[in-house]
């Protein structure tokens, strides 16, 4: 793929520091690549003598704690962003990420799910804060990969708070291989056009247990192609969340 710029700013001694992908400041906090709350809940509390392992194509490391850097972006939002800004946003998909996980009956295949009982107050505006917050999650993997996607749009869609038009998610239901917890993500993997070389389809698919959430960017395609395969955009609303059937990809797992 083809590598986009670095975005740097300058500290007081003249070197470069990485700059926040969302405003701008300096970059000082790297995001969890997988939601802190979604470890804990299926993990609880790590330790040297209880650890976590976290399995990739190439190797598996034993982890300690959840703030372990292994399981972290590299540095790429300010303590603001990354806080303040976002925080609603974790919270809504916190809640929503439970809710699915531990719902009665569980989730299936097929399975439509009303998002007002998840968030009976403003259940359209909670939504949009699941949208932003994988769409920060994307953000961090696209600047960290240095993916031909414009992060610009995903910066002013969360600093504006307007969702970004070529953004869908899909909520799916996979059973777990040999039953073993694990909370991780596939590799993004994205099309590239031919003409110009930018991403025309990216899909990245996010797993905590048999719950899976499938990010799709895709600016080339319309509302009537997302309708069709059962993606979800907050334009759609909030009241039915259809339930996909997910095969499990080869994933970095803990």
């Amino acid at each position: 793929m083809r590598e986009a710029s670095a975005d740097s700013v300058k500290a007081d001694d003249g070197t470069k520091e990485p700059k926040c992908w969302i405003c701008g400041q300096a970059a000082t906090t790297g995001e969890h690549k997988a939601k802190r709350s979604d470890l804990k809940s299926v993990f609880g509390r790590p330790s040297q003598k209880k650890p976590l392992f976290l399995h990739t194509r190439d190797n598996s490391k034993r982890l300690g704690s959840l703030n372990a850097g292994a399981l972290k972006w590299e540095k790429s939002l300010c303590e603001s962003c990354n806080t303040a800004v976002t925080s609603p946003h974790d919270l809504a998909w916190e809640e929503l990420s439970h809710y699915l996980r531990f719902r009665v009956p569980p989730i299936l295949p097929g399975m439509t799910v009303r998002a007002n009982r998840v968030f009976p107050y403003d259940s359209r505006r909670e939504m949009l804060n699941v949208h932003f917050y994988f769409l920060k999650m994307l953000g961090c993997a696209i600047v960290d990969g240095k993916l031909p996607i414009p992060i610009a749009d995903f910066s002013n869609a969360i600093l504006k708070q307007k969702a970004h038009p070529h953004f869908y998610l899909q909520f799916g239901f996979a059973p777990l291989p040999g039953g073993k917890a694990m909370v991780g993500a596939s590799n993004p993997e994205g099309l590239q056009r031919v003409h110009d070389g930018a991403i025309g389809l990216l899909v990245w698919i996010y797993n905590v247990n048999q719950l899976r959430v499938a990010m799709i960017f895709a600016p080339d395609a319309d509302e009537h192609w997302a309708r069709k395969r059962g993606l979800w955009h907050p334009r759609d609303g909030s009241k039915r969340l259809l339930i996909g059937d997910f095969d499990l990809p080869d994933e970095d797992t803990t």
